[in-house]
């Protein structure tokens, strides 16, 4: 009796089909990733895009800024607000806690978590704040804190990528360092 000797293994022929299967997992997989974190980017612009709108159909609404006005509670029907002192300038010295109060109050602000400090938490988990005349930019200004390379996308996108210039600033006030810490960004409301 003849016996036939069969070779046992893969021939190169399907190793290479095994192997551009893997790539095309694997590629697949990090452009998902990426498809991802630029879906969280914008969901995190498009929320400090709602913020700056909160903050202007307040002052439409009420003829006064949130966080100023001295009249909140009147005017929002929500009793025991902090009232501003109606100076026509929202100050960081009254204190953006007012702000929050004042555009919870007026329900311009659905689905944000309040921090411990009455801040509200972005899409990041990081706080929220307003300021005045803040990072070279004029009137009230709302920032949010932002992983670096968050903020130097975010900028990157609303104008030049540069901290220090444009309606986008950073607390950095240059280039975004290439650490994974956090960086303010900040745009007039």
């Amino acid at each position: 009796m003849m016996y036939i000797n069969k070779q046992q293994g893969f021939t190169l022929v399907e190793i290479a089909i095994v192997l551009v299967i893997i790539g095309l997992l694997l590629g697949g997989v990090l452009k998902g990733q990426e498809m991802i974190k630029s879906a969280k980017v914008k969901s995190q612009m498009q929320q400090l895009d709602g913020i700056s709108a909160a903050f202007n159909t307040y002052q439409d609404k009420y003829g006064a800024l949130p966080g100023d006005d001295n009249n909140a509670s009147a005017n929002t029907g929500v009793a025991g607000l902090t009232a501003g002192n109606a100076n026509g300038v929202y100050s960081s010295a009254e204190g953006d806690r007012g702000v929050w109060e004042h555009l919870e109050a007026a329900n311009l602000l659905a689905g944000y978590a309040a921090a411990a400090n009455g801040r509200f938490l972005n899409k990041y988990g990081q706080q929220t704040f307003f300021r005045s005349n803040y990072a070279g930019l004029n009137g009230s200004i709302v920032c949010i804190s932002v992983p670096n390379e968050v903020a130097r996308e975010i900028d990157r996108k609303v104008d030049d990528g540069d901290g220090a210039s444009g309606a986008m600033r950073s607390n950095n006030q240059a280039a975004y360092p290439a650490n994974n810490g956090n960086s303010w960004v900040c745009t007039a409301a």
